[in-house]
Order: C-alpha cells, then structure tokens, then sequence
C-alpha cells in the first residue's frame, strides 16, 4: 500500500510543478502519467492477489474426501 500512495503522491508533484514550470510542463505531464500508470498497474497487482488468496478459514471448513488403507472412504474435514 505504500507504494500505491507514493506513486499517487509523486504523480500530484509532477501535475503541480508542471503549472509552475511552464517549459518543462511537457516532461512533469509524462513523468506525472508515468506515476498515473504504475498506481494503476499496483492496484491492478493488489486486486489479482486479494482475489487469489483464500478467504480466512475456507480451508478449513473444506471437506476432504480420503481413502483409507483399507480401501474405504474418509470424510474429513
């Protein structure tokens, strides 16, 4: 999450300076797109690794089908 909020924070510096550096506006808006698009590609990260991982506890209210050595069926779980 610290990246996410130092990315944000560094893509506001470059907007702002951009309006006080009126010649070097054209380099501050790239840089300042550039942080846009890495906040985009951590949250984009965030999302697939939250939706990835198993809830809480899931796992452990899963039953679980095994064989015994015997041959027969174990619910367990």
């Amino acid at each position: 999450m610290e990246d996410l909020v130092r990315y944000r924070a560094m893509e506001s510096l470059c907007r702002q300076s951009a309006v006080f550096r009126p010649l070097e506006s054209w380099r501050l808006l790239a840089e300042a797109e550039m942080w846009h698009h890495k906040a985009l590609e951590e949250i984009r990260n965030r999302s697939i690794e939250c939706n990835q991982a198993p809830a809480a506890g899931a796992l452990a209210h899963t039953a679980v089908l095994c064989t015994a050595p015997d041959g027969s069926r174990l619910l367990a779980g």
